[in-house]
């Protein structure tokens, strides 16, 4: 059998609609069969002391390796720009090991690739059930709340989680910071860009959203000294995969 240990806060971070307040083994294990029903059955609930152990049946060593072999397939398609094709293959990778967390991630990139908002979301959330200590997962789903489902609450929440767990996340600084801009807080937002162009300075997203909110301020001089853009050293982008 193999396990899933998280703090019951955790368990219940991903849900918007749902606060955290539900303590007792019953209406735990009610939550984790809807929302871990992914994974190979039984699953198996206890509670230790304020942690969550999910337990479920470990996948047979021919179905991961072949697993492995279709995502390393599916990795080249979504990398030649064939995102509909990488998710054919991630969802048979998913079939045969449903607990394999890097391919159900990159299942849920496709599908933000594709603008394809309720896939994306709804993999991302299965994402951070395996993992909540996963930055990126909480960055990217901010970003869908914010944008897509027009939610800064929610995604400045996200944002918030992901900081947590990486304080100098450029992404989670930058995207924060667009946060501020879109709340009218100026301030804070032009901080919060200082921030991001700290952690990562070859990072040009937030020159530009510092330059916009100088714009947006009526300081166009500031604007236009805060856009000049030089990289120190070859950037560093996240990857799909």
């Amino acid at each position: 059998m193999r396990e899933i240990r998280l703090k019951i806060s955790d368990l219940f971070e991903i849900d918007p609609q749902r606060g955290n307040d539900a303590k007792d083994l019953a209406a735990i294990t009610m939550y984790v069969l809807k929302h871990y029903a992914f994974l190979p059955k039984p699953l198996l609930v206890t509670l230790e002391g304020d942690e969550v152990v999910i337990s479920f049946p470990e996948e047979p060593d021919a179905k991961r390796d072949e697993a492995r072999r279709l995502a390393d397939r599916a990795v080249k398609r979504a990398n030649e720009g064939n995102y509909e094709k990488a998710i054919g293959i991630y969802k048979r990778v998913l079939e045969l090991q449903p607990s394999f967390h890097s391919a159900r991630r990159d299942l849920a990139m496709a599908y933000v690739e594709l603008g394809d908002v309720e896939n994306a979301t709804n993999h991302l959330i299965e994402v951070l059930c395996l993992d909540p200590k996963d930055a990126w997962g909480w960055v990217v789903l901010a970003n869908l709340y914010i944008r897509e489902k027009a939610d800064l609450d929610t995604g400045e929440k996200f944002l918030r989680k992901a900081l947590e767990i990486e304080p100098n996340d450029a992404w989670a600084l930058n995207s924060l910071a667009t946060v501020y801009q879109k709340k009218g807080e100026t301030g804070e937002a032009i901080k919060c860009f200082e921030k991001a162009i700290e952690a990562n300075p070859d990072f040009a997203n937030p020159y530009y959203g510092r330059a916009v909110v100088f714009a947006e301020a009526n300081e166009p001089e500031k604007a236009a000294g805060r856009l000049i853009f030089r990289p120190h050293r070859r950037g560093k982008r996240r990857k799909h995969n």
